[in-house]
């Protein structure tokens, strides 16, 4: 494959030239004194960081119902928010035309919530320190994606820590004549080695489950915070599910007592219906949590089992549909659950 030979300076000259125009942005990663930060860049990219160590949440999130006529965004993000990114596009939240999107190599992430102090900058030893990880996030530590090959372009790193810029589509190719150099063919070996297949499918039942999710305040973080959670009339919303003031009462005085808050293990059961088939296993939603709930496990767990039966991975490809918005006749006669 031909790619072009980059540093990182390259890109952000090349990023600089493109926010040469007033509608145009970049959104991406910044490193300052006090560690790297989500920025979105208008007039100069200064302090670009290609990596970020560190998982508050899914960039992604801010590109819903994004329709914004006339401007042009660069998006530099980590795998697992551009290919939130894709599914958004596919699910018609956004102007795919307005938006061109790389993906970085990455090598994993901490929790914003842990011990951030220490980690190591450079893309070697960053590989090294998650490789010892025995406590890190479930999300990264089981990501099926982690090269930079998603989106309309990527920068990957190869295994003498050189950067390489690849276009996948044609708005990669524009994103590619921004950068100085000549393409070549890429004829060496990334840092960064095949993407990771699934492993046994995940298994639980509604005692494990309940036991899991007994300490859900149904604070909805996780609903706020999910990147590819985007109705904006959520049944939620509503008293019909959740239930308060009056319309709990009522409730109460028809049916007997209730646990509070009521209707937890429903609220997440219908979430993990609602994003099974684009869930890009982030794990934006166990960062959100503020009692520690393993909804990764879950979330992703669920939502790979159910992928898997449609030979489908959500955010591989801009041209692959979404299952549930296609129809095959016979699609599943040989699926095994």
């Amino acid at each position: 494959m031909r790619g072009k030979r980059v540093s990182r300076e390259t890109i952000e000259n090349g990023l600089n030239r493109f926010l040469g125009d007033d509608l145009h942005l970049v959104l991406g990663f910044e490193k300052a004194d006090e560690g790297v930060s989500l920025r979105l860049f208008k007039e100069k990219v200064e302090g670009l960081s290609l990596l970020n160590p560190v998982f508050a949440l899914n960039s992604a999130l801010y590109l819903r119902r994004l329709f914004a006529k006339g401007s042009k965004i660069i998006l530099l993000l980590r795998p697992c928010e551009i290919r939130a990114y894709v599914e958004l596009q596919k699910l018609s939240q956004m102007e795919r035309e307005d938006i061109v999107a790389v993906s970085m190599d990455c090598f994993g992430a901490v929790s914003s919530k842990g011990q951030t102090e220490g980690i190591p900058g450079e893309a070697e030893q960053l590989r090294e320190y998650f490789k010892e990880q025995t406590d890190g996030r479930l999300a990264c530590a089981a990501c099926r994606e982690k090269r930079g090959v998603v989106g309309d372009a990527g920068v990957r790193i190869d295994k003498e820590g050189g950067l390489w810029a690849f276009a996948y589509t044609e708005r990669g190719e524009d994103f590619m004549s921004l950068l100085e150099g000549e393409a070549e063919e890429a004829d060496v070996e990334m840092l960064l080695g095949e993407a990771a297949g699934i492993g046994e499918p995940f298994r639980t039942d509604m005692a494990a489950f309940s036991r899991d999710f007994s300490k859900c305040i149904l604070c909805k973080n996780c609903k706020a915070m999910c990147p590819v959670c985007y109705c904006v009339d959520c049944v939620f919303n509503g008293d019909d599910y959740l239930p308060k003031g009056d319309a709990l009462l009522n409730k109460v005085f028809r049916a007997g007592s209730t646990d509070l808050p009521q209707g937890k293990e429903l609220f997440h059961l219908i979430r993990m219906f609602h994003v099974s088939q684009t869930c890009v296993g982030c794990g934006a939603c166990e960062e959100a949590c503020p009692q520690g709930i393993p909804l990764t496990k879950y979330f992703k767990g669920v939502s790979e089992r159910l992928q898997s039966l449609f030979s489908y991975v959500s955010g591989r490809s801009l041209d692959e549909p979404v299952p549930y918005v296609t129809f095959l006749e016979d699609e599943l006669k040989d699926a095994e659950d």
